[in-house]
């Protein structure tokens, strides 16, 4: 399984070094990756991405919900009842011998007048019992009388409502909610630049792996003829099995070399198609750039930290942070303030059974929250904390921004320097492998000393792949630092 996994690649390699087609290459699908290309896939199906843009739409739609505050609420209702027994039963009757009445007439109630028109008839000499006659006239009386009412009906009304004065809280939660925006916005950036990062690093980890395997592929070469050389050189008695023995030990140590590559550039294809959103065909050949040993650009554009830390776009989100903390406190503050609202009301109903009635109702209302204010002044002085120390992250972060941008350039720089020492290493070990070459052929020098110096050159060109990627991460990694959001 392992052996038609390396074959499209090893078949590749072989065509480019040799210049010769090999039949594998002739039917395999080829595809060409190109880092812009493979950027522009992630950015556009990267999971992380999409959420991102995904928080964006959310607090945009909280940001239209928070002005919808800004505008009337109107709400209407409706009903209709039929209850098993009228709501309103009076039913009034004489179920007594006597009935008390109970009245006042010029502030005098009816005892103390029949007292007095009792006197007067005294004093006249009449003989009249005026409680009696009363008493007669009430028993002559009879009351039967019921009313009913409420048994069923219908109703319906509709309310508008225009908050006046919220204590600030509408005003602030609309600017919370543009905040919110804002963050999100700047947190999608910050998302795509590291998506693009983490491509670039995958793209060139599978460029060194191949360049790796080149170089195991050109030592493979080399270890073929060294080994027909040493073959030859030992039936004639010239060097010894052991001489022979060491160029095949050498020539299985590359062979797991290059096996180990092929399926390193196997999973990291994989990985970086994963990464991007597109399937990995098995049967494919990805084509990648190759390495461009020329010169490279020295480091150059240096921004001081200060100036760089302004602009990053991590700077604005604390700021936004900050400013959300602080209109939370207002927000907090506006809970204990007076609450102003109009409200206006229109219904009707036939309750009363005389046909649908009409009403309309306009009122303003001031609510007061007294007892709240001791509950929000704790809770303000806890939002005051928490702006605080908003600000005391937002101080201790933009200084340690401060040192990763030195830190970036100082480690971009050091590993262009180190670029140039790792060509001279590869020019030393190409001098002292030709320079062994020859004495070996010259008989003054014996195989192992020719295959140190064979390893001595794989390694060196090796280190020096690596150098060039780690200072394209390292130079990626400090342009994307003091990049501004403008």
């Amino acid at each position: 399984m392992q052996l038609k996994r390396f074959i499209p690649f090893a078949a590749l390699l072989l065509t480019l070094l040799t210049g010769r087609p090999v039949a594998a290459q002739e039917t395999a699908a080829e595809v060409y990756l190109s880092l812009d290309s493979c950027t522009a896939r992630a950015l556009r199906n990267q999971a992380a991405v999409r959420s991102a843009v995904l928080d964006v739409q959310m607090a945009r739609e909280t940001r239209r919900a928070a002005l919808t505050k800004y505008f009337p609420t109107v709400s209407m209702a409706a009903g209709y009842f039929r209850a098993l027994n009228p709501l309103v039963d009076v039913t009034m009757s004489k179920n007594s011998d006597k009935i008390n009445v109970t009245a006042e007439f010029d502030g005098s109630s009816v005892e103390d007048r029949v007292a007095q028109l009792q006197q007067a008839f005294d004093d006249l000499g009449i003989d009249v019992n005026i409680s009696a006659l009363l008493d007669n006239l009430f028993n002559r009386f009879t009351l039967d009388a019921q009313l009913q009412m409420f048994d069923h009906g219908a109703f319906a009304n509709a309310i508008v409502a225009q908050p006046v004065f919220a204590g600030g809280r509408i005003i602030n939660g609309n600017r919370l909610a543009a905040l919110g925006i804002e963050a999100a916005e700047l947190q999608l950036l910050m998302t795509r630049d590291e998506v693009a990062y983490n491509v670039e690093e995958r793209y060139w980890q599978i460029v060194s792996l191949h360049e790796k395997l080149r170089t195991v592929v050109q030592a493979q070469e080399m270890l073929d003829t060294l080994a027909r050389d040493a073959e030859a050189a030992c039936k004639a008695g010239v060097v010894s099995h052991n001489d022979l023995l060491k160029v095949r030990l050498k020539q299985n140590e590359m062979e797991a070399t290059r096996t180990q590559l092929a399926n390193g550039i196997e999973l990291a294809t994989m990985a970086l198609c994963q990464y991007m959103g597109s399937p990995f065909e098995a049967g494919v050949v990805y084509r990648f750039d190759t390495m461009d040993y020329g010169r490279l650009r020295a480091p150059e554009g240096f921004v001081s930290p200060e100036e760089a830390v302004a602009h990053r776009r991590e700077s604005r989100l604390l700021a936004v942070g900050t400013e959300a903390a602080r209109l939370q406190k207002a927000m907090t503050v506006g809970e204990a303030l007076p609450q102003v609202s109009l409200t206006a009301t229109y219904g009707a109903n036939n309750l009363m059974g005389e046909g649908i009635q009409h009403n309309g109702l306009v009122l303003a209302t001031v609510n007061v929250p007294l007892s709240a204010w001791w509950e929000t002044a704790h809770k303000s002085r806890k939002e005051q904390l928490a702006c605080q120390q908003s600000r005391l992250k937002e101080e201790d972060v933009r200084g340690q921004m401060m040192l990763q941008t030195r830190q970036a350039w100082n480690e971009m720089s050091e590993a262009y320097t180190q670029i140039a020492l790792r060509r001279e290493a590869v020019a030393d070990a190409e001098e002292n492998y030709t320079e062994v070459s020859h004495f070996y052929t010259a008989g003054m020098q014996g195989m192992s000393d020719l295959l140190e110096a064979q390893t001595l050159l794989q390694q060196a060109r090796n280190n020096l792949t690596d150098q060039i990627i780690t200072y394209r991460m390292k130079a990626l990694r400090y342009r994307q630092l003091v990049s501004t959001t403008q």
